[in-house]
């Protein structure tokens, strides 16, 4: 039965256990750890809700066609399958779900903890920045499309100008000694 309940929530992401609880899978997005430098890959994170919910119609189809019984002798089957389930839980006994996770039972209520299976499918990625010299690109400046080529051309002409301060200083500097040697003279 195992194999079934695997399957189903493979395809549907979803799966109901009467008298136990759901499970459900949702796809957590990628992230990027900048100050490490890496790129955390999307990842499939289960939930488990606790609840007193019925199977859907659509699960007893599929155990029927899956297992090759009629609908009523497989619904049968899965409700003897999740009362020994329940009563397995009830003693303390640990169940675990291939690729879903681990279920117990506890003073609190029921304790469940995903399977890192689905984890360690996905490593982390070394993201590293890129410097791409004399790529051009087009930049949005104001109102106005450039390409990085044109705005380096621009800027380089602004360096020249801040470049040649220097010389309007050392005229003006020289102009003020000349005045403070006139008038103490």
């Amino acid at each position: 039965m195992y194999q079934y309940l695997h399957k189903y929530f493979s395809l549907n992401r979803t799966l109901t256990l009467p008298g136990i609880g759901s499970f459900y899978a949702e796809t957590q997005s990628a992230n990027l750890d900048f100050i490490n430098k890496t790129l955390l890959a999307p990842v499939i994170v289960i939930h488990y809700k606790s609840e007193d919910a019925i199977a859907e119609e659509k699960f007893y189809n599929f155990l029927s066609k899956e297992s090759g019984l009629n609908k009523i002798e497989s619904t049968d089957h899965f409700n003897f399958f999740t009362t020994n389930l329940k009563q397995q839980l009830e003693t303390g006994t640990e169940l675990k779900f291939q690729g879903i996770g681990t279920l117990l039972k506890n003073e609190d209520g029921f304790l469940f903890k995903q399977d890192e299976a689905l984890r360690n499918l996905f490593p982390v990625i070394a993201a590293e920045r890129v410097i791409r010299l004399h790529a051009e690109h087009n930049i949005r400046v104001g109102e106005d499309d450039k390409t990085s080529t044109e705005m380096h051309a621009h800027l380089a002409k602004r360096e020249v100008k801040k470049d040649q301060w220097w010389i309007i200083a050392i005229i003006l500097a020289a102009v003020g000694i000349a005045a403070i040697a006139f008038y103490y003279r």
